[in-house]
């Protein structure tokens, strides 16, 4: 047999075997994440979920003070901003809690109802998070708005590159492919 046909053969074999794992884990299959944890925040107890999301916020929102380097007038204005911040924080928390309890959807549409209704949620959360940023934002100087704007891209899901979760600190972080 020629070798390019062998090459192409292994590779078909490989693909299909990635694939059929992918699918597997796709359809529900479990994996440890890193440190043995579960997979990711929809599996883990709302209590661990609600601490983990609070040491997040606090910890991003710590770093983030600490890089703008905020004047005696500018503490205020943060102060309101990380007030908002944390408590969209604990919104995100109580609102996937209340999923992961509530029963789930049987048919597509009302599948696709309850992705709706989640999708006028985020925008509705993420209208007001702009607002907050806005106010706070006008407070900051050219240097510190440069600052603001490398440092705010950690913020969020995946740090910033559009995924859904929140594994961004232990490396784990997927890129925005799949749900």
């Amino acid at each position: 047999m020629k070798t390019w046909i062998k090459t192409s053969i292994a590779a078909a074999v490989i693909s299909a075997g990635a694939l059929g794992t992918t699918a597997a884990l796709a359809w529900g299959g479990h994996c440890d994440g890193m440190r043995g944890e579960k997979g990711g925040w929809s599996q883990m107890e709302p209590e661990r979920m609600k601490a983990k999301m609070a040491e997040r916020a606090e910890l991003r929102l710590a770093q983030l003070e600490l890089a703008l380097v905020l004047s005696p007038e500018q503490k205020a204005a943060f102060a309101t901003f990380k007030a908002d911040m944390l408590a969209r924080a604990e919104r995100m928390t109580a609102q996937m809690a209340e999923r992961r309890s509530a029963e789930q959807p049987k048919t597509a549409i009302e599948r696709m109802q309850r992705m709706e209704e989640m999708s006028a949620l985020r925008q509705s959360e993420m209208a007001g998070a702009r607002k907050s940023v806005e106010t706070f934002y006008a407070t900051l100087g050219d240097a510190q708005k440069t600052v603001f704007d490398a440092e705010f891209k950690s913020f969020g899901p995946q740090g910033g590159k559009g995924g859904h979760g929140m594994r961004h600190e232990r490396g784990g972080a997927r890129d925005g492919r799949g749900m």
